[in-house]
Formats: C-alpha cells, sequence, structure tokens
C-alpha cells in the first residue's frame, strides 16, 4: 500500500522517520514530502495544492493511497480531499492531533495557514459545512490526552470520524507512540 504522510506546522517529512520506518518494515511504501513554506504562510490551500504536485509526480497515476496527515497536515489532506478532488484516489484518512475545529493556540503566528486555524474561522467552517464530500471514505482522528498545542483538545474530536484517545506527553511525540503507530497498521 502506497501511503502519503502529511507534515504539520514548521515541520518537515522527516518528522515522520520512526511511523514510516514501521510501515515500510510492513511491506508498504511510504512518501513523506516537505511542503513549504513550512509556517504555511500563504495559506493552507497553497500547501494543499503543492501535496497534489507532489502526488501526481511521485505516485502512478490514478493509484489509490492512504494519507496521515499530522496537526496542521491533517487540515491539509482534507482541502486535498475535500477541494482539490482527492477523494477519488484516497482510501483511508489518518489525521493525528488535527484541530479539525481549530486552536486557540493560533491566535500566537500571524502567518496566513494558523490564522485559517482559528476556532470558527471561515476556512473552518467551510470544511465542516462541505465534510458531506468525504461520505464513503474510511477516516480515523487521533489525539493525545495531553497536547497543549490543540486547544481546546476536544478540537482533534472529529464526528465523522472513528476517534481514538492516545497517552502522549506532548504534540509531536504522538509520532512515537508505539500503539498509535500499532493501531494505524492494524486499520490499514
Amino acid at each position: 500500500m502506497n501511503i502519503v504522510l502529511v507534515h504539520g506546522f514548521i515541520s518537515s517529512g522527516k518528522i515522520f522517520f520512526y511511523i514510516k520506518k514501521k510501515l515500510e518494515a510492513q511491506g508498504h511504501k511510504c512518501f513523506a514530502p516537505t511542503l513549504k513554506p513550512i509556517d504555511a504562510k500563504h495559506g493552507i490551500e497553497d500547501l494543499a495544492i503543492k501535496l497534489n504536485a507532489y502526488i501526481k509526480n511521485n505516485l502512478e497515476l490514478d493509484s489509490k493511497f492512504v494519507l496521515v496527515g499530522f496537526s496542521l497536515g491533517g487540515i491539509v489532506c482534507r482541502y486535498y480531499l475535500q477541494e482539490l478532488n482527492g477523494i477519488k484516489r484516497v482510501d483511508k484518512l489518518f489525521t493525528i492531533s488535527s484541530p479539525h475545529h481549530g486552536s486557540y493556540m493560533s491566535y500566537l503566528y500571524p502567518g496566513k495557514g494558523i490564522k485559517q486555524l482559528r476556532p470558527n474561522s471561515g476556512f473552518i467552517n467551510m470544511l465542516e459545512e462541505e465534510e458531506n464530500l468525504l461520505d464513503g471514505l474510511k477516516i480515523y482522528s487521533y489525539r493525545a490526552l495531553f497536547d497543549l498545542m490543540i486547544v481546546p483538545n476536544s478540537s482533534s474530536v472529529w464526528n465523522i470520524a472513528i476517534n481514538k484517545r492516545f497517552f502522549s506527553i506532548m504534540h509531536s511525540s504522538m509520532l512515537i507512540n508505539s500503539k498509535l503507530v500499532r493501531e494505524i497498521i492494524r486499520e490499514l
């Protein structure tokens, strides 16, 4: 199975080193692009367009794949699926610590993409209004028990997803959580 891993804010595809290693050991082929600018200053749409181009250039035309998005990356995946017609090629979507309903922490950074992650922003509301475009897609939303980046923590609960909570002491430590990785492998 082809799996595309989409990183979050001020990060790169390298952040998936642990998950990628575990998935590849199971025989999956992983792609972990670095979408720039990494601070999303041009908006989430910009990163989703770059994700779309990466997929077109690196995966076989019309091949099915799985998307895994971490934090902001989960929202980039949603835009790709809902607005760029990625839904036609994706078998499953896994989001990890993604602020589906926004995060109050997004008030601390001025870039366009982060402003789009504010609770009740026009961008977040648009994604929620068009969730029906994801009908039929198997969706998982995983969140940390304690996550100081997703405020409130309940923002990672997505009503159309299978939601699970994992014990993790920090936002990014979700990506090295062995229970979470085993869960993804089981659901693939």
